[in-house]
């Protein structure tokens, strides 16, 4: 046989092979990356609690599930979700999800016993430093929210507890979760993509004889005076979407993971009237904006701050 007719038939196989081997990638690049799933992180995170009688409260979350898909490698952990403030996130885990405008997120709690074994498993730490068990109807918490998975790998969700909404006391003075409807208010679910914060400076509060004063950010024309009425469950400022306790020392206060859109803020002067540790509503606290800006239409977009020099101008009766 001569180098001719060997040389033949090689070069034949090569051209199939690579014509194969073309066609099989034309396919790959059809189907998109992964076929079209996007690395997202999830978190978690706290709105501050107003109750002084409660110095911590202590989640044990045995499993995490985004539109029915667990978390990659996650064990059973337990977070001090009330140390999450002013913008501190826990990162519970990642996972691949298709592109999507609705997020369905299932929290599996362990109420019996936390990450070591040790019981209970979720529990309020008191401001004396007893641990009182933290009970729910359900061990599952469904969250069904509009937090939308963008086609990118820079994907967070946030999942932002609202303690003072979704953790009551019954009649026997125990610590409970609040009831569905309620988690469905008290907890949301949020792309970090699609939101920004809203900073600011009190910047005369050593004028003020508030104990507390906590600001509230509700979508705009979404408040009324009713808000500051406590409802079935004991709970004022209910439709708030967010709040931040405003630090009595500087004045600074800070709302984070707000998504784009239009907010009004308000601000609210607290006092434990009674010496039960729980904070009453003294009063709506006038405010001003140093900078003119206007406090009933506060625009956020995403992935920005915006910043208010507030100055107090007085207590508004409620």
């Amino acid at each position: 046989m001569t180098l001719k007719s060997i040389f033949k038939p090689t070069l034949f196989l090569f051209f199939v092979s690579l014509m194969v081997s073309c066609s099989s990638d034309d396919d790959d690049q059809d189907l998109g990356p992964e076929t079209g799933k996007y690395n997202t992180a999830v978190y978690i995170t706290d709105a501050p609690v107003d109750n002084a009688e409660i110095s911590g409260v202590f989640v044990t979350i045995a499993g995490v599930k985004v539109n029915g898909t667990s978390l990659e490698g996650f064990q059973k952990t337990t977070v001090e979700v009330s140390s999450l403030t002013n913008g501190s996130t826990e990162l519970l885990g990642n996972l691949d999800l298709e592109a999507d405008a609705n997020s369905t997120v299932v929290l599996e709690l362990d109420n019996d016993a936390d990450e070591s074994g040790n019981t209970p498993g979720s529990y309020v730490l008191t401001a004396e430093g007893e641990k009182k068990a933290l009970t729910s109807a359900s061990n599952e918490i469904t969250l069904t929210d509009k937090a939308e998975v963008l086609e990118s790998d820079d994907n967070e969700l946030i999942i932002d507890f609202d303690l003072r909404k979704t953790i009551g006391m019954n009649g026997e003075g125990e610590y409970t979760f609040a009831n569905d409807s309620q988690l469905a208010n008290g907890i949301r679910v949020v792309n970090n993509l699609n939101t920004g914060t809203i900073t600011g400076t009190v910047s005369n509060m050593n004028t003020s004889e508030a104990e507390t004063v906590i600001v509230f950010a509700y979508e705009k024309g979404s408040y009324d005076n009713s808000e500051s009425q406590e409802d079935a469950n004991g709970v004022n400022f209910t439709n708030a979407v967010t709040s931040s306790v405003v630090n009595e020392a500087n004045g600074d206060f800070s709302l984070h993971f707000v998504e784009e859109g239009d907010y009004e803020l308000h601000f609210v002067s607290f006092e434990d009237v009674d010496a039960d540790g729980q904070l009453e509503v003294e009063g709506e606290v006038n405010v001003t904006s140093a900078a003119g800006v206007d406090l009933g239409v506060v625009t956020v977009t995403a992935d920005s701050t915006t910043s208010i020099e507030i100055l107090l101008a007085g207590l508004v009766d409620l």
